[in-house]
């Protein structure tokens, strides 16, 4: 299936992180993602990993595959070209002991699921060690050039001294060749692209400032790297940080390669579920998506459009849209809105 951009000259891009739901999904987070798609119409639906709970009770292949359809039916059902990428959680339920799959194993047979809707455009991939390192180009509105091109990296789940994960060496590799070979089809000239994966590259907390005391709307650094308190600087062009972005403890090149490389523009985070940030890091715009779900924490949710025009591929707009934008109504009760499904059900099962 070929992308390529509207006899508008845009293409508009949702992006949704988080639904983190189970085989019975949630009011809140379907009317959401409807309501989401009502709204904008868009061209393409990103999902930007913890599409679904993964560890929920009672999970084996058929309830995540049942779980993965609640997530994707709707959409491939509007035909919707749709892609995704995984997050910490997805692969849990079916890696736990009782299942006891491997996590590639895991996001492998997810994979397989997601790729029998007819209109999932993800892919496997060529790394060994991860599972959803691709991009998708995008075409002009004649169908015929190239003019800006898609990533969709495995950003992993955790890393084995601790703390979360990050993209390997291997998926780098693959991502600057690939980036090379996009170059020199476009007469030598990097072709403009945007980035997706779950997991934001430490370089994010450059968006903030750092302070060795408690000062208000700081947050604590959630890594090893860092400790101390931090607030958003000048360099968060939109929206704000409201809980310390939680990307790995170690550094790694990820995102020097996209400086080396030159066409990333923009890269698009989920996993921090509150945040709802856009900043500017030597050039490149590091933006978080907040949460659509309901099912774990968090006190904002929303989703965030980005629109690429075909005369500017170098440049996009994007804007969040938030639930109380996109619900007709109020989550309740108020623990339900604040903590996740879980602890409501618990709470107030009976």
């Amino acid at each position: 299936m070929k992308l390529q951009f509207n006899e508008n000259k845009e293409f508009k891009i949702l992006a949704v992180a988080d639904l983190q739901d189970t085989d019975k999904p949630q009011r809140e987070s379907t009317d959401m993602l409807n309501n989401a798609v009502e709204k904008t119409a868009p061209d393409l639906i990103v999902f930007l990993g913890d599409n679904i709970a993964g560890d929920f009770p009672g999970v084996d292949k058929e309830k995540t595959r049942t779980a993965l359809k609640a997530a994707f039916g709707s959409i491939n059902e509007r035909g919707i070209p749709f892609a995704l990428v995984f997050g910490n959680h997805d692969h849990e339920g079916l890696a736990n002991a009782e299942n006891n799959m491997p996590e590639i194993q895991a996001k492998e047979y997810m994979l397989d699921v997601c790729r029998s809707f007819e209109y999932c455009l993800a892919e496997r991939g060529c790394c060994k060690a991860s599972v959803g390192n691709y991009n998708l180009p995008l075409y002009d509105s004649d169908g015929e050039k190239i003019v800006c091109n898609l990533w969709f990296m495995d950003s992993g789940t955790y890393a084995p001294g601790g703390g979360y994960g990050y993209v390997s060496e291997e998926q780098t590799e693959w991502y600057q060749q690939t980036a090379l070979s996009l170059k020199k089809q476009n007469g030598g000239c990097p072709v403009p692209a945007l980035l997706f994966q779950h997991i934001a590259v430490p370089e994010v907390y450059r968006l903030l400032k750092e302070s060795k005391i408690y000062l208000p709307k700081s947050v604590k650094g959630q890594t090893a790297m860092f400790r101390h308190f931090y607030r958003k600087s000048a360099a968060v062009v939109q929206g704000g940080v409201y809980e310390a972005p939680c990307c790995a403890d170690v550094p790694h090149r990820q995102f020097e390669s996209w400086k080396n490389t030159g066409d990333i523009t923009g890269a698009f985070f989920g996993h921090d579920h509150v945040n709802d940030y856009m900043g500017n890091v030597d050039g490149i715009f590091l933006t978080a998506v907040p949460a659509a779900g309901y099912y774990s924490y968090g006190m904002h949710h929303g989703v965030r459009t980005i629109t690429i025009c075909e005369d500017r591929p170098a440049a996009f707009e994007s804007e969040i849209i938030t639930s109380a934008e996109l619900l007709k109504y109020k989550v309740k009760p108020r623990y339900k809105a604040r903590h996740g499904f879980y602890e409501y059900s618990q709470k107030f099962k009976k």
